[in-house]
């Protein structure tokens, strides 16, 4: 085991046979490594953090590694000598844990035991989930929802979820839809109120990430005939977003609407609708005290903003100088000072005209109601005439004829019906161009004729693009994603009933109505979106998408005759 040599011919010593082997070195100095990181890493820092005297504790750990590494190089025998040495140098180690756990709070303590172990990984797993998962979500009850773990068969539902809505959120969608039928899973979502197709999901898919959404927003993930809808908010590289979900079945399958910071889009400035400055300043007197009263009739087709407009006419009034209050059969943005009142359709002791009734006999200053689908709550509404409060009433219809027809039709009396009728306005809503990549053009003399639009005036007109130039190639607007618009912008036609018109609305003779009202310099819906058209904020392309009579299924109007008196 042991040879031996001479220096000056005498004996010196015995060279250990570990270094004649080619493993035994590597052995001898492999613990040192990772204990030399582990002193001066972790325990150096430690005992600093905790104030443990670091330099007797430092001491005690050198002069440990310094007798562990002689029993290793000067015990004869290697694999007694190597053990003793790793005894040597752990002691310290686990003196100090002993120590250390008596000092600190309990929390803080160093544990080793399988249960903690495998928490310890689960929290590892959970951390790199999260890393790897761009949107957290909070549910209904107000839980924040750890991401499913990879081995969890949640996790691949979580990731689909999170493919769905994050691409939307980055493309300014406002909703999300979801159409689970017998052969697969439908996606969509709209964007400045335009629909675009998404690649479909599976049947499977589609139903498991349905199941997951419900259940965020607490709904009943076994109930898939009866309409929900509930809330939950998801977090995001862009900071928080509220989600409504709504889910109705059929017997054709399951549709889900997710729609993205509904109460952000409905939070509209009245001066930001769209509406022209005569327009305006036609429905501002109505905010004055001794005016506030009537009824103001307010209409658009479905999709066409009419929520927004409702609130936006309701806010626009002073809620701590004037009683204002709603009706609603959902409430969907929480104004600050209106007393909102959420109508129970399940409550069948009381209706929605008897609860109107019951509003109105409190004297309130402004009211909205969300909706009038039978005569009882029509005949409710003009019970207080000019005498009462201003009321703002919503029709999803596509004209004000129509409107002023189908107001008549419900009340069953046109002299009741127009009574009290301030103003009726009607409204679209239209894509405007992206400022960044709109194409300017000079159109031809037939097309600014054909728009009714001034040759002297117009000289030139914009269209959409959607492209950049960027270092002589041509890309994708970074703006607007290469769609050419971005946001939208309301157009209305605002009839001001004063008492010449009112007169002949109740004598049934709209065409003098409107002829009075055209005096007035009333401007129909077409002309105020040219007027947008002509500055540049749209494009004629998107003036006959929206206003083009196949797009609304109903005729449009091009001049005052083209309507008829309401029905008596």
């Amino acid at each position: 085991m042991l040879s031996a040599f001479t220096i000056d011919g005498s004996l010196v010593a015995h060279a250990p046979a570990f270094l004649e082997s080619p493993y035994k070195p590597f052995l001898l100095f492999l613990p040192f490594l990772p204990w030399a990181w582990l002193v001066s890493s972790k325990l150096d820092k430690d005992a600093r953090y905790f104030h443990l005297n670091v330099r007797l504790w430092n001491a005690i750990h050198l002069a440990a590694g310094t007798a562990a590494l002689a029993a290793m190089l000067f015990v004869p025998i290697f694999w007694i000598g190597w053990p003793a040495g790793m005894a040597v140098l752990l002691a310290p180690i686990l003196f100090y844990w002993q120590h250390r756990n008596e000092q600190v709070p309990e929390s803080q303590r160093f544990v080793l035991s399988g249960a903690t172990l495998g928490a310890r990984m689960d929290a590892r797993r959970q951390a790199k989930a999260k890393r790897e998962a761009m949107l957290h979500f909070t549910d209904a009850g107000g839980t924040s929802r750890e991401v499913p773990l990879k081995d969890d068969p949640l996790y691949a539902v979580h990731m689909t979820a999170e493919d769905l809505l994050g691409p939307a959120l980055d493309a300014r969608a406002s909703a999300v839809a979801i159409t689970v039928g017998k052969e697969g899973t439908a996606l969509s979502q709209v964007i400045d109120g335009v629909r675009y197709k998404l690649e479909p999901l599976a049947l499977d898919s589609g139903l498991k990430v349905v199941d997951y959404l419900k259940e965020l927003a607490g709904l009943d993930v076994e109930d898939r005939r009866r309409r929900q809808a509930g809330k939950f908010r998801m977090h995001g590289p862009g900071g928080n977003t509220d989600l409504l979900v709504t889910t109705a079945g059929s017997s054709t399958g399951l549709a889900v609407k997710v729609e993205l910071d509904l109460h952000k889009r409905l939070s509209r400035p009245f001066d930001a609708l769209g509406l022209t400055p005569a327009q305006m300043e036609g429905l501002v007197g109505l905010t004055e005290p001794q005016d506030r009263h009537g009824l103001v009739l307010v209409g658009a087709p479905p999709t066409h903003g009419l929520t927004t407009t409702m609130y936006s006419l309701v806010a626009r009034h002073d809620a701590f100088t004037s009683n204002i209050k709603t009706l609603e059969r959902d409430v969907q943005l929480q104004i600050d000072g209106v007393d909102h009142l959420q109508w129970d359709s399940t409550n069948p002791d009381i209706d929605y005209a008897t609860n109107l009734q019951s509003i109105l006999r409190r004297d309130p200053d402004v009211v909205m109601v969300s909706q009038v689908v039978d005569t009882e709550t029509a005949k409710t509404l003009v019970e207080p005439g000019m005498q009462g409060p201003l009321i703002y009433v919503p029709q999803r219809l596509a004209t004000v004829g129509e409107q002023l027809r189908d107001w008549a039709k419900r009340v069953g009396d046109l002299a009741k019906a127009t009574a009290a009728l301030r103003a009726v306005t009607n409204q679209r809503l239209l894509r405007t161009l992206c400022p960044n990549c709109r194409q300017a053009y000079q159109p031809t003399a037939e097309v600014l004729k054909k728009l009714n639009l001034p040759a002297s005036k117009v000289k030139q007109l914009f269209r959409p693009s959607g492209k950049v130039e960027v270092k002589n190639k041509i890309e994708d607007c970074p703006v607007c994603a290469g769609r050419g618009y971005l946001g939208q912008t309301g157009v209305f036609e605002v009839f001001v009933v004063d008492s010449a018109a009112r007169k002949h609305l109740a004598g049934s003779d709209f065409k003098a109505a409107y002829a009075h009202a055209r005096r007035h310099k009333m401007i129909f819906l077409q002309e105020a979106a040219l007027i947008k058209v002509a500055s540049g904020e749209t494009s004629v392309e998107e003036l006959v998408r929206v206003t083009a009579p196949a797009r609304t299924g109903t005729a449009r109007r091009a001049k005052p005759k083209a309507d008829r008196a309401p029905a008596r």
